[in-house]
């Protein structure tokens, strides 16, 4: 009389553990590549932010604070006598000219606020752009009136 044995085979219990295996692999490839996109865009994010503000410290710029009116920031730039507004309109932050166009600072930005600090000759500027928060202090002359 033959006995019924209730278990796995050899062969069952390796094919179950190579599919675990299999599948552990292919998680940890998913999250692994996850964090790389995330760690990139965060790069992109923080570059764009340098460039925005290395486009108002300029030294070809020399943009002085001349007057803030809401969110909207008035800066001159003396050697070329013209006047600049930073203020943030439809997600993108904008510097924009005595002429009729404007320069893009950065795009996605959900939160925009600048304040001028005239004991320490500070222009604080706070964005929230690709969900993720940037601060930045600038020294910027007042202009003196004319």
């Amino acid at each position: 009389m033959r006995r019924n044995n209730y278990g796995f085979t050899l062969l069952e219990s390796l094919l179950a553990l190579l599919l675990t295996i299999m599948m552990l692999i292919t998680f940890s490839f998913a999250v692994s590549t996850s964090n790389k996109i995330s760690k990139e865009t965060n790069e992109q994010a923080f570059f764009k932010w340098e460039q925005a503000m290395d486009v108002l410290s300029y030294d070809s710029m020399r943009l002085k604070f001349v007057s803030q009116s809401g969110n909207v920031t008035k800066l001159y730039n003396e050697s070329t006598n013209k006047e600049y507004l930073l203020y943030l309109k439809d997600g993108v932050l904008k510097l924009t000219g005595d002429e009729s166009g404007y320069q893009p600072l950065l795009d996605d930005v959900s939160f925009f606020n600048a304040s001028y600090d005239q004991e320490e000759y500070m222009l604080k500027i706070r964005v929230k752009f690709h969900d993720r928060e940037y601060y930045k202090e600038l020294v910027l002359a007042i202009k003196k009136g004319d």
